[in-house]
């Protein structure tokens, strides 16, 4: 496949979606609440599975800009897991913790879960082609 509009469209948006989740890792810079009353082992695979999820897209994001047309499964896939992530959270379906949700994660988790849909509109579109 060639390189074209929407593999740029799709390696733009796993950038921006990765950008965004970097700042709201838990405990860190906007995610300010206290975890410690998660076992251990579900914090640390929460934050696997956030490191993950923002390393994939940049590989992904990588191979799209080489104008791989497998990139838009991929970013499907990717795309729903921003989506189950940010929903479970605003949700409050996981991490449940005593804390209030902070008004700048809110506002950065609404802003990625409107991405992520928008995220799986070009991968749909683009493996329909």
């Amino acid at each position: 496949m060639e390189h074209s509009l929407l593999t740029t469209l799709i390696g733009a948006f796993l950038v921006w979606e990765a950008l965004l989740l970097i700042p709201m890792v838990p405990g860190k810079l906007v995610d300010t609440r206290d975890f410690s009353s998660l076992p251990r082992w579900q914090y640390n695979g929460f934050n696997a599975y956030l490191t993950s999820l923002g390393l994939a897209s940049f590989v992904v994001a990588g191979f799209a800009m080489a104008g791989q047309g497998w990139v838009f499964v991929a970013a499907l896939v990717l795309s729903l897991g921003y989506a189950v992530v940010f929903a479970a959270d605003l949700g409050a379906v996981f991490p449940v913790v005593p804390d209030r949700l902070p008004v700048q994660l809110l506002v950065l988790e609404a802003i990625a879960l409107a991405s992520a849909g928008v995220g799986v509109v070009i991968a749909i579109q683009g493996i329909r082609l």
